[in-house]
């Protein structure tokens, strides 16, 4: 009698680590779920979704030495991620146009070893993670020490930001980043970010897509190309910039902002007791300054410059009302 194995059987890997780990993760199709917890516990999944891809389970390198992990595809396997990811994040042409390209070259490499397969890691608290993924969705829960992910094209959801520093890009694909007490770098080809609150710096960007971005208490640098950004708060350096798309600051306490919009209306709201200094200035739109004088603007207890440009949009700068200073 002939024994089946069943094909989504999920193949597991178990070990025992004696702390927070370092992590080197890679893997082409598929989605890949991340858990950092409590403990001691390493474990690996890898999930078929298909015969395919129970064979790729079979054929996936995984290894643990006490201090690293490594969780990656077969050799011929992992040629295609670095084509994928290398077409996207280089050569010519838009971010679409490279995803495409990224895309179709890892088809044709994978020609005759296709397979879904998921992955399911977790590791301790506090490890330090570098993943890359190719065209499934990435979520990543539980507190680390770093985080670095890059995926070709899919969303990539962070619940809480690593507490060192945290870098995600995808090609094409949305990205969410809970609170981060580090630095963070996220960026897209074609998606919307949300983001933050942020302790250190945010550098963000995407091609085309909106950014939400909680207050920020580092340097903050946010671009799109065709898209809105709106910046929870500011406190120190920033700069904001959209090809087409409006920007709203919804509570400046103090810094330096330099906000500019090809085609779209920039807005900011200034706290209470904040003295402001404006330079302004729109090729077709109006201008609109509402800030009552502050009586001893050289003794104010925080002092804001706000630069606006816009070439089509109006430029608005506003009080904030006392209940949002306050929230």
């Amino acid at each position: 009698m002939t024994e089946h194995t069943d094909p989504h059987a999920p193949i597991i890997h178990e070990f025992v680590a004696e702390g927070p780990v370092d992590a080197d993760l890679r893997t082409l199709r598929g989605d890949v779920v991340l858990r950092a917890e409590a403990g001691s516990a390493l474990r690996v999944e890898l999930r078929p979704l298909d015969r395919a891809g129970r064979e790729l389970a079979e054929r996936m390198h995984v290894a643990f030495d006490q201090q690293r992990l490594v969780v990656d595809h077969p050799e011929d396997e992992a040629q295609d991620l670095d084509d994928l990811l290398e077409s996207i994040a280089s050569g010519e042409g838009t971010w679409g146009e490279r995803l495409s390209r990224g895309l179709r070259a890892a088809t044709r490499g994978a020609a005759g070893r296709s397979g879904q397969l998921d992955l399911v890691v977790v590791l301790p608290a506090r490890s330090r993670v570098a993943l890359r993924a190719g065209s499934g969705d990435v979520s990543v829960t539980g507190a680390l020490a770093r985080l670095e992910v890059g995926a070709g094209a899919g969303d990539i959801t962070v619940e809480r930001g690593a507490d060192e520093s945290v870098r995600v890009d995808s090609g094409a694909g949305d990205i969410s980043v809970g609170p981060t007490s580090g630095d963070l770098r996220a960026k897209s080809g074609s998606g919307d970010l949300h983001l933050g609150p942020v302790g250190g710096a945010a550098k963000v960007s995407t091609g085309a897509g909106d950014i939400v971005l909680g207050p920020v208490g580092g340097h903050v640098a946010a671009t799109t190309g065709a898209g809105d950004v709106d910046l929870a708060g500011l406190s120190g350096e920033a700069t904001v910039t959209t090809g087409t798309g409006g920007i709203t600051v919804r509570l400046a306490r103090s810094g330096h902002l330099r906000a500019r919009s090809g085609v779209g209306d920039v807005t900011v709201h200034v706290a209470p007791g904040t003295a402001t200094r404006v330079d302004l200035a729109t090729g077709l739109g109006e201008r609109d300054v509402r800030l009552a004088p502050v009586e001893g603007a050289g003794d104010a207890e925080r002092t804001l410059v706000v630069e606006g440009r816009t070439a089509k949009g109006d430029l608005r700068v506003l009080r904030a009302e006392t209940e949002s200073a306050r929230s």
